[in-house]
Order: C-alpha cells, then sequence, then structure tokens
C-alpha cells in the first residue's frame, strides 16, 4: 500500500520488473480480465516475447497445458494481425510489387527514415508516411529499403537463399523466419 493513501501500489516488484520471464504468470492471469483495454494491452506485451512465447510458456513454473498454450499462442498472433492492419512483420516473406524480387523482412521503420537525399533519388517515391521496410533479397547480397505500398506477403513459404540469414534469424518453420535479438544497424530490439 501506498503510506499516503488507500490505493495498492502499481509499482511492479523488482523481480518482475527485470525480468520479462518473470512477468508471463501476472500477463496470464490479465489474459481473461473482462476489460477489451487490459486484454489488448496483455497482448501486446505477449507478443514482445516474439516466436519464443510458446517456450517460455512450456518453462513456466506452473505452465498452461499443451492446448491452453496453443489457444494463448493463437490469441496472439490474431491480436498481431489486428493492430498490425496487415503489416509485414520482420521474419515475413515478401515480394516487391513492381520489381519482383523476393526477399525476407529483416526491420521495419514506422515511417521512411532515409535522408532527402536518398528519397529524392528513389525512382518510384512512395509516400514516406507509412510503414519502410529492411528486406534481404533472396539470392543476393541485397538489401532493400522498401515501402509497404511496394511488398505484398510472398504465397511461396520457400527459404530465402541470402548471406545475412544466419546472422538476423534463428530457424524458419512454415514460410516465416524466427527473427533473433541481434538488432539491424540503426535499430534496437
Amino acid at each position: 500500500m501506498n503510506p499516503s493513501d488507500d490505493r495498492p501500489s502499481t509499482a511492479l516488484p523488482p523481480a518482475v520488473a527485470t525480468n520479462p520471464l518473470a512477468q508471463l504468470p501476472h500477463l496470464l492471469m490479465l489474459l481473461d480480465d473482462p476489460s477489451e483495454s487490459v486484454q489488448a494491452a496483455v497482448l501486446d506485451a505477449l507478443a514482445a516475447f516474439g516466436p519464443e512465447l510458446a517456450g517460455h510458456l512450456s518453462e513456466m513454473a506452473d505452465p498452461p497445458n499443451g492446448t491452453r498454450r496453443d489457444e494463448i499462442v493463437a490469441q496472439v498472433s490474431d491480436h498481431l494481425v489486428v493492430t498490425t492492419r496487415g503489416h509485414f512483420m520482420p521474419g515475413q516473406l515478401v515480394r516487391h510489387q513492381r520489381y519482383g524480387y523476393r526477399g525476407v523482412v529483416v526491420a521495419a521503420d514506422p515511417t521512411c527514415m532515409a535522408d532527402e537525399s536518398w528519397y529524392s533519388g528513389n525512382r518510384t517515391q512512395p509516400d514516406r508516411e507509412q510503414p519502410w521496410y529492411h528486406v534481404l533479397v533472396d539470392n543476393s547480397t541485397q538489401v532493400t529499403y522498401a515501402a509497404h505500398s511496394s511488398l505484398e506477403a510472398d504465397p511461396s513459404s520457400e527459404p530465402v537463399d541470402h548471406p545475412f540469414i544466419a546472422h538476423f534469424f534463428d530457424g524458419f518453420d512454415d514460410g516465416v523466419y524466427h527473427r533473433n535479438s541481434q538488432p539491424w544497424p540503426g535499430h534496437s530490439n
């Protein structure tokens, strides 16, 4: 309790504040909260665990059973689809609509972060005020910076051949790469 009033303290215990895995039991208790805003915040927090969420859930001291774990992962996945409104996620395979190359998203920016001289030299100049993606191009050493409106999901589910794959990804399952914690230059993970 806060000594100045009767409201409970909202501060997290130090072990929980400094260890994201310690948050999992608390997040799971809040997952069924009737408030949509609480549920959305919990799903955002669970999504931050990335592709390792299922493994972390299984490693808990009192883990959810396999069915519940799969339900939680599916709920987080569904939430990401809704909240990203079709935006591409790191690890997703994409194809450039104009130039036809395919690749994998390694990092994303909420808007174009390139300087004006780079942008003015871009032949197509898509709107800067949309997500832009760093893409490792298949069968090359190229990395491109492409606007959301220039890309589409690549339905092939085939792996990408690029020398940086092993540096930025830990695995490939069902047409999606698992992004590791190695930050993209200029970004922090």
